[in-house]
């Protein structure tokens, strides 16, 4: 019972930090659990089985990490929101602007200097903080 005891512990740690990793050995104490449970194994036996699959786990996990595409653009270049304007409204004390975008707040990273009410273009995306490049005024 405390296998699973502490799986669930670990489980909701999880959700918390969103590592994997606490997911896979929380998976492993389970099954420890489970084993323990239904065919009644020793401490040893629970001890090795969470080990085992711990490690087989983990190394699964971190395969799949490699393999990941690390950048959160669109490799293909289909990402719609690339190219389109944006409103800067007003500089954040983080360095970031807030912009207008869609009918809603973002925030945004700027290249070089910018003055509020001016457009720009979204360059890139960085999870949800926008790349933009001003757009020069005609006068």
């Amino acid at each position: 019972m405390y296998w699973i005891i502490a799986a669930i512990i670990l489980f909701v740690a999880e959700m918390f930090l969103g590592s994997f990793y606490l997911l896979v050995v929380s998976a492993s104490l389970l099954s420890a659990g489970l084993a323990a449970w239904l065919f009644d194994t020793g401490t040893t036996a629970n001890i090795l089985i969470a080990s085992v699959s711990s490690v087989i786990g983990i190394v699964l996990v971190r395969r799949w990490q490699k393999n990941r595409p690390k950048n959160t653009v669109d490799q293909d270049g289909n990402d719609l929101d690339i190219g389109q304007t944006v409103v800067l409204e007003q500089a954040l004390p983080s360095g970031l602007w807030q912009v207008r975008y869609r009918g809603s707040l973002w925030q945004a990273e700027v290249d070089g200097s910018a003055a509020a009410g001016a457009s720009a273009l979204i360059r890139s995306k960085h999870g949800n903080i926008l790349r933009v490049s001003v757009v020069p005024s005609v006068h």
